[in-house]
């Protein structure tokens, strides 16, 4: 069993699209996979937060493996690495099309070279 978050902007369930930003997401589409089948699919609000580390810390507490966003600053790749995320770039429209890409063997792992820049614009290409 993995459990797949992924950022979003409105709550759709699979059909969300992605968010650009993790710290900025409206909520997390939170799948269960099992068997590479998608088995239970949930909504986490991602609340207002004074730490980078707080959603990061929220996930991890729900048994969330995997992290799938189109963009997030240093702060929190950090703290998914310490809390053992892996953490996936998705160029996804939706949801439920980033957890395939991802269940098929093709996402792109974040590294610190694709990272937001950060502050209150998020030049680092973060936004669409």
């Amino acid at each position: 069993m993995q459990k797949i978050a992924v950022t979003a902007d409105i709550d759709n369930g699979l059909d969300s699209p992605v968010s650009h930003h993790f710290g900025h997401c409206r909520a997390f589409i939170v799948s269960t996979v099992e068997d590479g089948e998608i088995v239970k699919v949930e909504t986490v609000p991602n609340p207002g937060h004074s730490s980078c580390s707080e959603p990061v810390n929220q996930l991890a507490s729900l048994g969330v493996d995997v992290l799938i966003t189109k963009g997030m600053g240093m702060r929190p790749f950090m703290a998914a690495q310490q809390v053992g995320l892996t953490i996936i770039r998705s160029s996804n429209v939706t949801v439920g099309d980033a957890i395939k890409t991802y269940l098929q063997g093709v996402g792109e792992l974040m590294n610190r070279d694709g990272l937001c820049g950060g502050g209150g614009s998020h030049d680092g290409g973060c936004q669409p």
